[in-house]
């Protein structure tokens, strides 16, 4: 038998070969139509390159067939096409300019295996961070300590969006880090890292909110914006401070566009909002705001502000917390934590410029409430105050302003709120609530045959399913109940006289709603359900008193 007929006998009894033969040809195949381009774009010269191509892969192909050992003539014919590919780009570089030679070193091979990741990691990432007028920044590599900490806030971020949470709350101490969302005002844990995974993680956010690194003591405020395919961009501001045993961070989640609310929309019912409007319609006096912290005490009073005219009246704020502003009102922002004697002196002159109306987020000490008193009675005053009702803020104010007659004589009115949440409009479940529920309750047992609950899953195909649109916690946002109590000529004569047992006779005899009774308002019109209002209000929900309830559309 011939050499060529050994060869070609041996090379059709394995399998394997002719594969091996094929992506040899097509390989260089393609190195030479990636050649021709280059060539041509340079104008070398094609016809005599292709030529001597062409020629090597006739070469290269015949020891594979020729040598009766694959084994020999396969790696020949490789090292054959490798050569002319080297002398090529040898012949090359010496024809173009030094920034167009190619380079064999591993350098090169090493930045464009990186180069490669790199645009990877930017493809496949779904949270990144922007500038402020949208530019998007650089994801960063694997492998690095800004890699764990983006790859960690984007898991919390895509967890809390979402679901529209209020906040991610962070706690850095020696043991671990608590990381928490807050959504409607209820905390949900996240899992926890390692201390120094959430320094790192602190410390990113901080970074690109351009903050100081290195002050951990003070607070410190900054935004970071961040963007997803699925929920678009969105505004977190990161607050710090810490102490010597832990840090902290929160993550406000659109803080602005929250607080932005007609005095409509913050849930009053029908007959609150008329007595309001007619608090609001008064030129002077006292209206307290009370609630406890983080139950929307600054979101009532700013929608207060905005039903006053700013072109016809001066509306000036004193304030110490992160807040969004009104067109038109003169907002005077302290920086938190400052002084009370400070505050006070700031708004000693912005009671001296006369003012038509005045927001003031808190009292900052008893000295507040008695610049107001001696000097603020001619301007309308809104002024915050921890407190869990209305009665509780007008003893707290009289005891503040520390003069009965002149305390009381100025105070036109208390409202009282708590935020609760509402029930998720795709999965809330109606149920017949039990006639001795009702008369507990001191509801109307005749008109409230339907009451509605959590549920936190919808049915699809007879077969449970997490709701898509509360994913599963059954509630989604929040409103607030309210308590209105307008303060008459025989109101303020009974708080100077420290009656407040006859206070309180003779604000139910005018029959305003209470937090309970405006909580059960909310329950029968099917906003929310009774496990939220006790859960809001701290307490049991108190029977209401008798009077027709409110249709869904005056509870809204």
């Amino acid at each position: 038998m011939t050499p060529i007929a050994l060869a070609q006998s041996v090379f059709l009894m394995n399998g394997i070969t002719p594969l091996l033969l094929l992506a040899l040809v097509l390989g260089w195949a393609w190195c030479a139509t990636k050649i021709d381009k280059d060539a041509d774009y340079y104008n070398l010269p094609r016809i005599w390159l292709n030529l001597a191509l062409s020629l090597v892969a006739i070469l290269s192909v015949g020891l594979v067939l020729l040598i009766p050992y694959f084994l020999l003539g396969f790696p020949l014919g490789v090292l054959l096409m490798a050569g002319s590919l080297v002398g090529y780009a040898a012949y090359r570089n010496t024809q173009v300019a030094d920034h167009q030679k190619w380079s064999l070193n591993l350098d090169s091979f090493k930045e464009a295996m990186e180069e490669r990741e790199r645009a990877k990691t930017q493809r496949e990432a779904t949270l990144r961070i922007s500038d402020r007028d949208g530019g998007i920044r650089e994801v960063p590599g694997a492998g690095t300590a800004d890699a764990v900490a983006h790859a960690t806030l984007a898991k919390v971020v895509d967890f809390a969006i979402p679901r529209e949470a209020d906040s991610i709350d962070m706690l850095v101490d020696a043991e671990k880090t608590r990381i928490v969302a807050r959504i409607d005002g209820v905390a949900y844990p996240q899992e926890s890292i390692e201390p120094a995974a959430g320094m790192a993680l602190i410390n990113y956010v901080k970074t690109h909110a351009d903050l100081d690194l290195e002050d951990r003591r003070r607070k410190q405020t900054g935004n970071i914006y961040v963007q997803s395919e699925e929920w678009g961009s969105q505004t977190l501001t990161a607050v710090t401070k810490g102490s010597s045993k832990a840090l902290q961070m929160s993550l406000l989640i659109n803080a602005g566009e929250k607080m932005q609310m007609g005095l409509k929309q913050v849930g009053l019912i029908g007959p609150q909002i008329e007595t309001v409007n007619k608090m609001v319609a008064d030129e002077n006096g006292v209206v307290l705001l009370a609630a406890p912290a983080g139950q929307g005490l600054t979101t009532t009073l700013f929608a207060m502000l905005m039903e006053h005219d700013p072109y016809t009246q001066s509306i000036v704020t004193v304030e110490d917390e992160d807040s969004f502003d009104i067109e038109g009102v003169s907002h005077n922002k302290l920086e938190p934590g400052t002084p009370a004697d400070v505050a006070n002196s700031k708004l000693a002159a912005v009671l001296r410029t006369d003012p038509g109306v005045v927001g003031i987020n808190r009292l900052f000490d008893a000295g507040t409430a008695q610049l107001i008193a001696n000097d603020g009675s001619d301007a309308r005053c809104y002024v915050g105050i921890a407190a869990d009702d209305g009665l509780k803020a007008a003893r707290a104010w009289l005891k503040a302003t520390g003069d009965l007659k002149r305390g009381s004589r100025c105070l036109q009115g208390v409202i009282s709120m708590r935020l609760i949440r509402k029930l998720c409009d795709t999965c809330k479940t109606p149920y017949t609530p039990e006639k001795a529920a009702i008369k507990k309750l001191n509801l109307p047992a005749d008109r409230v045959s339907t009451l509605y609950h959590a549920s936190g899953q919808v049915i699809i195909k007879d077969k449970p399913q997490t709701c898509p649109t509360c994913h599963g916690i059954g509630y989604r946002g929040r409103t607030a109940v309210f308590e209105v109590l307008p303060f008459d000529d025989q109101a303020r004569k009974l708080l100077a006289q420290k009656d407040f047992d006859g206070l309180r006779l003779h604000l139910r005899k005018q029959k305003h709603w209470s937090l309970q009774e405006a909580g059960l308002a909310k329950v029968v019109a099917g906003i929310t359900d009774i496990k939220e209002v006790t859960r809001a209000l701290g307490e049991k929900a108190a029977p209401a008193q008798k009077r027709a309830q409110p249709t869904p559309q005056q509870s809204a």
